[in-house]
This record gives structure tokens, C-alpha cells and sequence, in this order.
């Protein structure tokens, strides 16, 4: 590793330790010695919640990822953070997994660890345009002793998710992960099923069936997948912008009309809903802000595969403005106004 690389990684932990959004919760600083080792694949950071089982962390960082951050995440598992900002928009931050989404963005870790219940990994990861991926394969005994109930009362049990910010590392890191061992992208024929407007069509073009309005209520949507999952390799769908014009909350939500309205605008669509009926799903981000392509399955590995693959020719480079601006760690860094600070 150049002298340049390990400066760099040098800043991103004084980066995180001045924590300029209050999205760190502990860091550590000896990463860094990891930054030698032939296999080191970058910073890790770990939603700092309950369950988070160890076996997955050790995973990751037997595969090089150096833990770096533990990372704070939204009170009594809400899907907005009422106390952490967006980066980029200045709204209430998408929860649950919510600094573990911003650190990756800010560029304190290049892969996040998250938990989803009802979108926590794949909404945070969706509003900052990051990757994000949850399987209930992951840590699947671990994770089955853990259940809970969303805001709106529909019980679930949580899965374990990834977020990075470009598909190389979120891939590298799926594969490894206890439950998912050996999964890679597989090169064969797909049968995938698309959201076009009101409607799923297949692989040819063909209508398939009516789509439930999916910024509307969850148990359409639940009925929905639990249907047509089981009828194809992999479902598309285009989310978002995810908390750009509303609030995807079901606790700010519920009140009125007026406030409903404003959780439907959130741009939260099945993305709610894939942890609750046991699918594997990644979204893959889209230049737009907050948008996102989702991409759903059975969680069978054979249908993971062709996920992964369909997943992978969506894939683009980060945008360029966020790359810039974001890598710029010395913001964080600079003295203040007196001549002699240093």
C-alpha cells in the first residue's frame, strides 16, 4: 500500500473521530494496521444494535475488512433518524440502519453492516445513493431468535444487510457472509420480472398482473410479493426518491390525511416490505437522488445467483459530484480562524 493510500486512510479515521453529522458512535483508530495485509479490503463499519451476531462480523474481517466504526443507529427502530441529517439533503436521516449508511457516504468505511426489518438497510443505503443488499440467509439461526414488530404492527423477524458505495466491494462482501458462502453471480438465462406502471411484465414484454400501489399500506404489498415471487427468478422494481419529498414514517404518518400523504411521497415502495416475506433483495443506486432499482427474489441461492447477476449489469461508477465532494476529508480537518492553529 502506497504512503499516499495509507495517509488517506489516516483521515478517514480522524474524519470519523471529529464526527461531523454525530453518525459515530465509536471508532477504531488501529484499522490501520490491517492496511498492509494482502487481503485487506477496506474500512467496515457495524450498526451499533442488537441482535448483531459476531459470526458475521468475524466473516468480514477475515476477508479484510478492518473494523473501523461502530455506528449510530435510529431510536427504537424507526425509519426515520429524528436526530441524525442526510448529508446531502439536510432531512431527518432514513433509519433504522442510519449512521452506518452515512458513513459510507461520508467515506469513513467502504462497507457498512446494517440490520432490516422493514427497509433499514435497503432505505438508508437508497437515500444517500449507496448499494444495499439483506438476505434472511444471512446468520440465519442467529437472526431467527430475534423478532419484532414494525410502527405500523406487522410482526417480523430481522435480517442482516450490506451498503457500499460501489458494487466491487458490496459483492466481496455478500459472498463471504455465513449463509451465503460460495454465491456468486450466475450467467444464466433469468427469468425476470419488471414493475412497468401499474403492472409486472415478464422478460418478453408480456403483462403479468396488476401492482398494489406501493407507496400505499404494507399487507397489499406483502400479499403481492408472497405471489409472484415464487413465479420468477428475480422482480425489478424502480424506488425512490426515498425521504426527499416526504417523511417514511409510519409514526409521523398515521395522524391524517395530510401527514399519510407525505409517508407516501417518501418514495418507499417494496423495498418496506422484502425482509417481512423472507426475499433477498439489492438495490442498485440510479443517478437520480435517493432513487434507486430494486431487485427482489426467493431467498434460494440458485435464484440469489441470478439476482446478483441481473444486479450487476445495472451497475454504474458512483456519481462523480458525490465522489468529489465527499473524498474531500480535509473539510473535516482544517483549523479554525486564528493564525496559529495548526
Amino acid at each position: 500500500m502506497t504512503q499516499e493510500e495509507l495517509i488517506r486512510r489516516a483521515k478517514m479515521t480522524f474524519a470519523a473521530q471529529r464526527d461531523p453529522y454525530g453518525s459515530v458512535e465509536k471508532v477504531f483508530p488501529l484499522a490501520i494496521d490491517r492496511c498492509g495485509e494482502d487481503n485487506f479490503s477496506g474500512y467496515l463499519g457495524v450498526k451499533n444494535m442488537a441482535p448483531m451476531p459476531q459470526r458475521a462480523v468475524e466473516a468480514l474481517t477475515g476477508a479484510g475488512f478492518a473494523l473501523h466504526t461502530l455506528d449510530r443507529a435510529s431510536w427504537g427502530g424507526r425509519a426515520v433518524d429524528m436526530k441524525l441529517q442526510n448529508p446531502i439533503t439536510g432531512h431527518p436521516m432514513t433509519g433504522s440502519s442510519s449512521g452506518t449508511a452515512v458513513n459510507v457516504r461520508l467515506r469513513f468505511n467502504d462497507l457498512g453492516l446494517g440490520t432490516d426489518g422493514g427497509g433499514s438497510v435497503l432505505a438508508p443505503a437508497m437515500s444517500v445513493n449507496l448499494y444495499g443488499f439483506i438476505s434472511p440467509l444471512i446468520c440465519a439461526q442467529e437472526m431467527s431468535r430475534h423478532s419484532g414488530r414494525s410502527t405500523d404492527g406487522i410482526p417480523f423477524h430481522g435480517s442482516l444487510g450490506l451498503m457500499a458505495r460501489d458494487w466491487e466491494t458490496l459483492l466481496r462482501g455478500i459472498t463471504v457472509l455465513p449463509g451465503l458462502e460460495g454465491i456468486t453471480p450466475s450467467p444464466s438465462p433469468a427469468k425476470v420480472f419488471r414493475i412497468e406502471g401499474d403492472c409486472v411484465t415478464d422478460e418478453t414484454g408480456r403483462s403479468v398482473c396488476p401492482v398494489p400501489d406501493r407507496w400505499g399500506a404494507r399487507e397489499p404489498l406483502i400479499r403481492f410479493l408472497e405471489e409472484l415471487l415464487p413465479q420468477c427468478d428475480c422482480l425489478v422494481s424502480d424506488e425512490g426518491p426515498v425521504d426527499v419529498n416526504g417523511i417514511g414514517d409510519s409514526v409521523f404518518g398515521h395522524f391524517d390525511p395530510d401527514t399519510a400523504a407525505s409517508q407516501a411521497r417518501s418514495g418507499k415502495g417494496l423495498i418496506r416490505v422484502a425482509n417481512m416475506v423472507g426475499a433477498t433483495a439489492l438495490c442498485v443506486p440510479a443517478p437520480e437522488l435517493g432513487r434507486g432499482r430494486v431487485f427482489l427474489c426467493q431467498s434460494q441461492p440458485e435464484k440469489i445467483e441470478k439476482l446478483l447477476s441481473s444486479a450487476g449489469e445495472a451497475a454504474q461508477p458512483e456519481d462523480p459530484m458525490l465522489a468529489w465532494y465527499f473524498s474531500k476529508l480535509d473539510q473535516y480537518l482544517k483549523p479554525g480562524a486564528l493564525p496559529f492553529q495548526m
